[in-house]
């Protein structure tokens, strides 16, 4: 059997942990103006997180509705960049609380969806048309827990700041 709800649920909580940790001795006005990534600030990223975890959390309610999560049908890195700019553009103009809100509710929400999951429903191959590999578990790592170190690494290497240890 592979990962279980358990385990996800905790990797969800230990990878929040760690952004906020990241992020809590920067000032807002950093946070809103420095550059991390290209021209993306670290509000834009926690926007971003928040976008792909969107993403995670469309995927459970399809399967739960139809058993079978529907792709968003990026084929390539192209559109993936196109997707994410798009993201971007739309919160651009958001201020961090708004940002940050939603950050926290979409955590919120894929928390509790991926607590009405059971080990089987994470765990089984899907059908076609995803890959027979392809996991409801898989498709939540991606978008989430896979995905958030990248950017807390991200953070901490352009702000200089690493977090804490309590």
């Amino acid at each position: 059997m592979g990962v279980t709800r358990d385990q996800v649920l905790q990797k969800l909580e230990q990878d929040r942990a760690s952004l906020l940790a990241a992020v809590a001795d920067i000032p807002e006005d950093v946070m809103q103006t420095q550059a991390v990534i290209e021209q993306w600030t670290v509000k834009d990223l926690l926007g971003h997180i928040a976008l792909w975890q969107q993403v995670a959390i469309q995927f459970i309610r399809d399967y739960r509705a139809t058993g079978l999560p529907i792709s968003l049908g990026l084929q390539d890195d192209a559109a993936v960049d196109e997707y994410n700019q798009r993201g971007a553009t739309l919160r651009h103009d958001w201020p961090l609380e708004r940002v940050r809100a939603e950050l926290d509710e979409t955590q919120r929400e894929l928390t509790a969806a991926v607590q009405a999951l059971t080990d089987e429903d994470l765990s089984k191959p899907l059908p076609a048309p995803w890959d027979s590999a392809t996991t409801l578990e898989w498709l939540i790592a991606i978008n989430s827990y896979a995905h958030e170190p990248e950017h807390v690494e991200q953070i901490q290497q352009a702000t200089g700041l690493k977090p804490q240890v309590k």
